[in-house]
């Protein structure tokens, strides 16, 4: 399932079921929170219902303490705790209308510009790493999957037969770029933190398809793996927001001044980090 995850009201990944972690860098222009008070009443299951301008909703139950709102190539898909009421929801899907007809437009317009898919696992294919193409190669001669760096392009060399079925190159692909993330990752972290005089309680990999980072109030920090794709300096202004959110758990001025003083002049990184969409990377 590929999709922009409009995910507005979740704090932290939900896999953590920590509900003090700092809700951060989302994969979308951040939206405010406009969850108010919420009435716990006993609700039933519904499967889907309209507003006026109609527009249809998947409503799904899960394990959570707050609503979030997707949108994908499904529309939109609400995710709520059960003691929050169909009123309730509703109510809010009111409040936004105005913008969820907005993102339902702009996730028409990327797919049609970018594709749901834009690359294929195939021997020639270029992925991106650390923000510059990296060259498939299927070379059935070979011992493993690796990196082999020439003196004019990089290539990803998979042991693999060259008509080798897709899904199966893509999964030894991914396993590859996920190792690769720990070990960049982890490796970045540390730097940026000892420069920062900033300790945390450690650190781990999250597949979260709406957002970069998250911080959560043990001082755990979780980086998605797909930054593996991005420039180096979106990585570091992605670990030092995360890091700044270890002295200050909000989006205050006092926030943004920490995140300035471990890593200078963020504000163009954080404009480019905007206008990537997870939708377009190869997993």
């Amino acid at each position: 399932m590929r999709q922009l995850a409009f995910d507005f009201f979740t704090h932290g990944d939900e896999a953590e079921k920590d509900t003090h972690s700092v809700d951060t860098l989302k994969s979308q222009p951040s939206i405010p929170d406009v969850l108010s008070q919420m009435h716990t009443q006993p609700i039933g299951e519904k499967k889907g219902f309209d507003l006026t301008p109609v527009f249809s909703y998947h409503l799904e139950r899960a394990k959570r303490k707050t609503v979030g709102f997707i949108v994908d190539e499904r529309g939109v898909t609400v995710r709520a705790p059960r003691w929050v009421s169909v009123a309730e929801i509703e109510r809010m899907l009111q409040e936004k209308e105005g913008w969820i007809q907005k993102k339902l437009t702009e996730f028409g317009n990327w797919q049609k510009e970018l594709g749901m898919q834009t690359v294929h696992f195939v021997d020639g294919a270029q992925l991106p790493y650390l923000g510059e193409p990296l060259k498939l190669r299927l070379e059935p001669a070979a011992r493993s999957v690796f990196l082999s760096e020439g003196k004019t392009e990089r290539e990803l060399i998979v042991n693999a037969a060259k008509d080798t079925e897709e899904d199966r190159v893509k999964d030894w692909v991914q396993v590859w770029f996920k190792k690769e993330a720990e070990r960049y990752l982890g490796g970045r972290i540390k730097v940026i933190a000892d420069r920062a005089l900033v300790s945390y309680s450690g650190w781990g990999l999250s597949s979260a398809k709406g957002r970069w980072g998250s911080c959560s109030s043990d001082r755990r920090i979780r980086l998605n793996w797909r930054l593996i794709h991005l420039a180096p300096t979106l990585i570091d202004y992605v670990i030092a927001h995360e890091l700044a959110h270890l002295d200050e758990m909000n989006h205050s001025a006092r926030f943004w001044k920490r995140v300035g003083e471990i890593y200078p002049n963020y504000e163009s990184a954080r404009r480019a980090l905007k206008g990537v969409y997870m939708p377009t990377l190869p997993f």
